[in-house]
């Protein structure tokens, strides 16, 4: 199964260090997925409950975007070091980044739900009721997180594996500019 992938392109928390370290009980979370931060687990100082983003606080919360290290833990072949080869499974803290106005980071297309077959730029992205995927609309929206699609790319390069053709490694992005959180 695929997962989605991430990058942070610019986002200021990168280096400015307003992490949250995040657990969700029930929901294996890819990288690329948007969450709200909520209370301290019990017993815990430092991890906090993952929240999906639900009608009655996507107009107020702001959202931050998950992006764990992708650690590869069993190399053996080849398909398992691939970017969309890794999620952030239920129970175990993973690390989610605050946003603010003007970050940019990119997001692998199978981490939004489009409109069409593909991202269109200038086109607004915003949270959705039950989900930890961006929405792509055309329209900026009024809640508390919109996003802009600025470019779509595409990173990697085709695997050749002998008879059966190439193996595609491929991924594509879309650049995403955060107009409010």
């Amino acid at each position: 199964m695929a997962h989605s992938a991430v990058r942070l392109d610019k986002v200021r928390s990168v280096y400015d260090g307003h992490l949250e370290s995040l657990r969700h009980e029930t929901l294996d979370i890819d990288n690329g997925s948007v969450v709200m931060v909520g209370d301290f687990l019990e017993g815990e100082r430092e991890v906090r409950k993952a929240v999906v983003p639900a009608t009655a606080t996507i107009d107020t919360t702001p959202l931050v975007l998950v992006s764990a290290p992708e650690i590869n833990y069993s190399e053996y072949r080849t398909v398992d070091g691939a970017l969309g080869a890794v999620t952030n499974e239920k129970q175990f803290p993973f690390r989610a980044y605050r946003l603010e106005k003007g970050d940019i980071f990119s997001v692998s297309k199978d981490a939004l739900t489009l409109i069409g077959a593909s991202a269109v730029n200038g086109n607004y992205v915003v949270a959705q009721n039950g989900s930890v995927k961006l929405k792509e609309t055309a329209t900026k929206g009024t809640e508390k997180f919109v996003g802009k699609i600025v470019a779509t790319e595409a990173i990697g390069t085709a695997t050749f594996v002998g008879a059966n053709g190439s193996v595609g490694r491929v991924t594509e992005l879309v650049v995403i500019e955060v107009i409010q959180n």
